[in-house]
């Protein structure tokens, strides 16, 4: 049985062979590698299994066709198998026994699997982004699908229609992620031994956004702003008001206002950090105006069709923004995006900017600060939220200035 150093570029250029071939590889003991008339490559681990008072027991394990499974994952996943054998474990009986039990058969029933198991770990917004393109995309497209079955080309042709025919390339490239999970949540469970989308590369690559609205631009988003019904109306401007993320400023909460300042728990942020912002006369009079509507509530923001939960859909809004302000490309984390670079533009420091964005890279931030410190930087987050709301009212009520909440 022939050794060779193998290389993923080595194994792409293997012609098939006239019939089955196997090599092994010289750097891991007992990987070895099989190639078929038809040009199927598929790795595999021979081992020896010791039993008492009987004759060594030969194994293999198949551990998935190439190039799904990449080389450096199959050698992993030997060193793995390894340490079971030495243990005294028989990893192929396992998967025989794993594959005796009733596993989900098509991709749809993987699907429910996944959303039931995997899905509450993620955050919220990532939980609905799941769900919404395995529901409009993937079960529409594979559902009925044999997950064993599933091939490269049908998920690149879905991928493919996606991208160009309905001309969303991010979509796409979100419902491989979303799909490349599943499969590995898949694999997992031993429902299936390899994953596809991992041999298959985006199909277009995404540009980042870096959408800056102009002052004509603001003023007119914010005129459509105070077209729409509350709260909806102070969410909008909230957000462009304090730079925070949608999903943070929704959830703000009665019980976390105190003194001029908002504190957002460690749950609600993409840091998963305490983080608190103080609050200008310019926030502080939204929030103060919208008391009579829902200071009962525990949301300040709280759906008026929903009671009781903080408003969650915001399409047809954005749809409306953009109609009726003509900023046609109109985006909502654009705000936050764009408050950050006017406060730049003021002279706002980085480190104080990423401070206020609750942003880690930016903020430079060490477990130590955030540990001592639950006010940190609190005189110099206040000083840029009032430049910030100084040059909102100058540009949309044409006021110079704007105080902020005494913070005692």
């Amino acid at each position: 049985m022939p050794k060779v150093n193998l290389t993923s570029k080595y194994l792409e250029n293997l012609d098939p062979p006239e019939k089955q071939k196997e090599i092994w590889d010289k750097k891991v003991e007992g990987l070895g590698v099989r190639i078929m008339p038809s040009g199927y490559i598929s790795f595999f681990y021979r081992y020896r299994l010791q039993r008492k008072n009987q004759r060594d027991k030969i194994q293999r394990y198949t551990i998935g066709q190439f190039p799904g499974v990449e080389l450096k994952e199959a050698r992993k996943k030997v060193w793995k198998l390894k340490i079971k054998v030495a243990e005294g474990e028989d990893p192929q009986a396992q998967k025989k026994a794993r594959k005796n039990r009733k596993a989900p058969a098509t991709l749809e029933e993987v699907a429910e699997k996944f959303k039931e198991k995997h899905l509450p770990g993620l955050r919220e917004s990532t939980r609905r982004g799941y769900r919404s393109r395995i529901t409009k995309y993937i079960v529409p497209a594979l559902g009925s699908t044999p997950i064993r079955s599933i091939e490269k080309h049908q998920i690149l042709d879905l991928l493919e229609r996606i991208a160009n025919k309905q001309g969303n390339p991010t979509q796409s490239n979100r419902v491989r992620a979303v799909l490349s999970s599943m499969f590995t949540f898949a694999m997992e469970r031993g429902y299936v031994d390899s994953n596809p989308v991992q041999a298959i590369k985006p199909v277009t690559k995404e540009k980042s956004r870096k959408r800056i609205y102009d002052k004509q631009e603001l003023k007119a988003l914010w005129e459509a702003f105070e077209k729409q019904a509350e709260p909806m109306q102070s969410l909008l401007k909230m957000l462009l008001i304090c730079g925070q993320r949608l999903s943070e400023t929704r959830k703000m909460q009665w019980q976390h206002l105190d003194n001029g300042v908002w504190k957002i728990p460690a749950e609600n942020t993409k840091a998963k950090r305490v983080h608190y912002v103080p609050l200008s006369d310019l926030a502080f009079n939204l929030i103060d105006n919208l008391a009579p509507l829902t200071g009962d509530s525990q949301y300040v923001f709280e759906s008026q069709m929903n009671k009781g939960n903080p408003l969650v859909s915001f399409s047809k809004v954005a749809s409306r923004i953009r109609n009726e302000s003509e900023v046609k490309d109109f985006r909502i984390h654009d705000l936050r995006r764009s408050a950050a670079s006017y406060m730049a533009k003021l002279g706002v420091d980085r480190t104080v900017l990423g401070k206020l964005l609750n942003h880690k890279g930016l903020a430079g931030d060490s477990q130590v600060t955030a540990v001592y410190d639950r006010y940190e930087y609190m005189d110099e987050k206040r000083r840029a939220m009032i430049k910030w709301s100084a040059h909102i009212n100058d540009l949309i009520y044409g006021q110079d200035e704007a105080k902020i909440t005494k913070i005692s």
